[in-house]
């Protein structure tokens, strides 16, 4: 089974879970949360990762933890499985795959959007109405400034892309010139 499959298949239990008991948005930030705190120290990713390092051990860690810092027992839940399964390695994969599943539920589409500059609120507001008008679902955009980028923006939403960089518009621009000799 390929781990996209995998990581999807853990989420969609999750949301189920999650979406039961009403608590679809807690489930989101702790799993989130503690990805996070995993991911980012090299010692606690290679201990729950690592294949040397006995299931039980990392189980009995879990629960110590979750002694110290409550979490919900979906939560908990998946968390002990996965160790058990030999599948933390999964976790990023799945936090992606749960959120997507919260987003589809919610009529969301997240993305990203690249600008030559940094954006103005107004120009951000625009954009995400004209993605939302586009996609049918509410925009959700994270911004970043490109300096490779000689103007304009591209926006990544999805499987979609929208384009209205400098660099696309010239192109455009020389093949039209292109197709108007060539008449």
């Amino acid at each position: 089974m390929r781990n996209q499959e995998v990581s999807q298949r853990y989420a969609k239990a999750l949301y189920s879970e999650a979406l039961e008991k009403g608590r679809v948005e807690t489930v989101l930030n702790e799993i989130r949360n503690i990805n996070e705190a995993i991911s980012k120290e090299e010692d606690v990713k290679f201990f729950f990762c690592s294949p040397v390092v006995k299931a039980e051990e990392q189980v009995k860690v879990l629960q110590a933890l979750f002694q110290k810092k409550t979490a919900t027992e979906e939560v908990q839940g998946v968390m002990i499985l996965l160790v058990k399964k030999r599948r933390m390695k999964f976790l990023p994969q799945i936090v992606s795959a749960y959120q997507a599943v919260v987003d589809n539920s919610q009529g969301v589409a997240r993305g990203q959007v690249y600008s030559a500059t940094t954006l103005f609120a107004e120009d951000r507001l625009r954009l995400e109405t004209t993605i939302s008008r586009y996609t049918g679902k509410k925009a959700v955009l994270e911004y970043h400034e490109d300096k490779s980028l000689l103007g304009g923006m591209v926006a990544q939403v999805g499987s979609f892309t929208f384009d209205d960089s400098l660099e696309t518009q010239l192109r455009i621009m020389k093949e039209s010139l292109k197709q108007r000799r060539a008449h």
